[in-house]
């Protein structure tokens, strides 16, 4: 295998599905998601970008096939739509084009850029099931956006112990998104072909944030869930029923200030991020970010109840 196009997991492990985090239980998630009842409350609207902001131009290809029945320009319109749910504004480093290819393996963003300095990213849906392109591709796209690859060596297999609070994040940008784009859908699809589509997105967003594994014992406060889980999850990221329960408590950071997700430019940037503890790597995190994207990363040190690693320097 080329070095170059390393994974996140070892595609000659059978067992890398559930590594990587396409759990089994995840298609049918989506059949049972076309079969439920859909909510009979709407959304909140969609709040109006305000003025000055502007949505991403990000230059994203879809390439190859494998995609079944669905159009090329129909996947990348609806991975246009999950990027403008997550991006306020372009960061810089995306610039450069995000190459979409099919795989028949768990969805990825590999590690190294393409010959032409082009991100790569691999997703599994095919069809018409666009609520999984939307679930599959922001959790791909929030890897790009928090510099997964920013202290990782070429052709080195990285050993990153906090790799599992990324995932978790990227977790939490993939219910946001299905979140997002159901209201949106709701009376503004991106075209004639998706009208109807956000009762879809909807049935899955509650079908996943509902599942049982992802709920916070009533008697395990969110500190002692950590120190007993933390362990497991430095060593293997893709534990998905442990940082799943993360994933949605960190929804609501995020679910009523989009902007937020504009810090995700700021994480891993610290070379000591990889093999750091938690509480450094936040830390680092809070520390990189401009103060404008201070407070979400306040919020989640005070959600885990360690945010007197920067005290006083943030505010209680």
């Amino acid at each position: 295998m080329d070095k170059k196009k390393r994974t996140r997991f070892r595609p000659e492990v059978p067992e890398a599905w559930l590594r990587r985090g396409m759990r089994v239980p995840f298609v049918m998630a989506s059949i049972l998601c076309s079969l439920a009842h859909a909510g009979s409350g709407a959304d909140a609207p969609v709040p109006k970008k305000a003025a000055g902001q502007r949505k991403p131009a990000l230059d994203i290809q879809v390439q190859g096939g494998g995609w079944g029945s669905a159009r090329k320009e129909a996947i990348e319109t609806v991975l246009k739509e999950v990027a403008d749910a997550l991006l306020v504004n372009l960061p810089e480093r995306l610039v450069a084009p995000i190459v979409v290819t099919h795989t028949d393996g768990p969805p990825v963003a590999l590690y190294g850029r393409g010959q032409q300095g082009e991100y790569r990213i691999r997703l599994h849906a095919r069809g018409d099931n666009w609520h999984l392109y939307a679930y599959e591709f922001a959790h791909e796209l929030c890897h790009v956006l928090s510099n997964y690859d920013e202290n990782v060596a070429p052709g080195a297999a990285p050993t990153r112990y906090n790799q599992w609070f990324e995932e978790t994040l990227c977790e939490t940008a993939s219910l946001f998104t299905l979140k997002r784009l159901a209201q949106r859908w709701e009376s503004a699809p991106p075209g004639p072909e998706w009208a109807g589509e956000a009762a879809p997105l909807r049935r899955f967003f509650e079908l996943l944030i509902s599942e049982g594994h992802r709920q916070l014992p009533h008697d395990a406060p969110l500190a002692g869930w950590l120190r007993d889980n933390e362990d497991a999850l430095r060593n293997n990221p893709y534990l998905r029923d442990k940082n799943e329960v993360l994933a949605n408590l960190l929804l609501p950071l995020f679910d009523g200030n989009p902007e937020n997700w504009q810090a995700l430019a700021y994480l891993n940037l610290d070379p000591a991020d990889a093999r750091s503890s938690l509480r450094a790597y936040l830390t680092h995190w809070y520390r990189n970010a401009p103060e404008a994207h201070r407070a979400v990363v306040g919020d989640v040190l005070a959600m885990l109840e360690l945010k007197d690693a920067l005290a006083p320097e943030v505010p209680r």
